[in-house]
């Protein structure tokens, strides 16, 4: 099962949960970055807020790799679902929601590495890390991409 239909999957599970609590309360969404994605479908850990449940706590399968941190390509943007993002292994989860090829760089401590692929547009792929304390940068490794804005600093503690 490829990583869209896992998250398609997570949010019909989530819509159920949300229509048999009947709340028709919609959560926002907070990102780092700009500017802010419309939609996603994505959570944490074990026991997260999810966009697709109202109010209320969705229980999201735990991922064997650590902390699943949502980061949204756009064209001249990037966005980091904010969260608290724990030391230790992470997967961070790449949209693509521009039209253009895009790709994912990470430096930071003990940390130089890039998506393995770039990823097309309306595409996703997966990047594993090991985070420590510290500042880490995201961006676009792409032609002038980060120039264009294309980048984020988040803090790890």
């Amino acid at each position: 099962m490829n990583q869209r239909s896992v998250f398609t999957a997570l949010l019909m599970c989530s819509m159920l949960v949300a229509a048999a609590c009947g709340s028709d309360e919609k959560p926002e969404e907070t990102w780092l970055g700009t500017p802010q994605p419309e939609s996603t479908t994505a959570a944490s850990t074990a026991h997260a807020t999810h966009p697709a449940s109202p109010g209320g706590t969705a229980i999201v399968p735990e991922v064997a790799a650590g902390t699943t941190v949502l980061v949204m390509l756009n064209d001249n943007s990037l966005a980091v679902r904010e969260q608290t993002i724990p030391p230790g292994p992470a997967v961070l989860t790449i949209e693509n929601a521009g039209t253009q090829v895009h790709s994912l760089h990470i430096e930071g401590p003990g940390i130089q590495r890039a998506a393995d692929d770039t990823i097309p547009a309306a595409g996703s792929g997966n990047l594993e890390v090991t985070f420590q304390r510290g500042t880490y940068t995201l961006y676009c490794p792409i032609a002038d991409h980060r120039q264009k804005g294309e980048e984020i600093t988040i803090q790890i503690q």
